[in-house]
């Protein structure tokens, strides 16, 4: 059988940071292994299906005194195998965005 494949908005950039994402009734946490503008992959200690979609809580380096969390109000959940998964970013703020983007131009130096 054939997979589907879909071209990414961005250039992943390899890091490893952890994070935290709400379901409904269950909250889990993990580690994001490859990040982009529009997305991450991730390893959780809660089972995901594709579909599912949440907020999640990324933990970044403090940003020029910002908080060290990246708030993602909410991320869809692609692919999922095992513990692993892909997730897209749907709704984020501007300010969010910002320092996603801050991030991985650092990130990309």
């Amino acid at each position: 059988m054939a997979k589907n494949y879909a071209v990414r908005a961005g250039q992943r950039i390899s890091t490893r940071h952890p994070f935290l994402y709400h379901g409904e009734g269950f909250h889990g946490k993990g580690h994001l292994w490859d990040l982009s503008i529009s997305g991450w992959r991730a390893t959780g200690d809660h089972l995901v299906k594709p579909g599912l979609v949440m907020p999640v809580d990324i933990e970044l380096p403090s940003d020029e005194g910002q908080s060290k969390h990246l708030l993602i109000d909410s991320a869809i959940v692609r692919w999922s195998s095992g513990r692993d998964a892909g997730w897209e970013i749907q709704t984020i703020s501007e300010t969010s965005q910002a320092r996603l983007n801050r991030f991985l131009d650092r990130a990309r130096d």
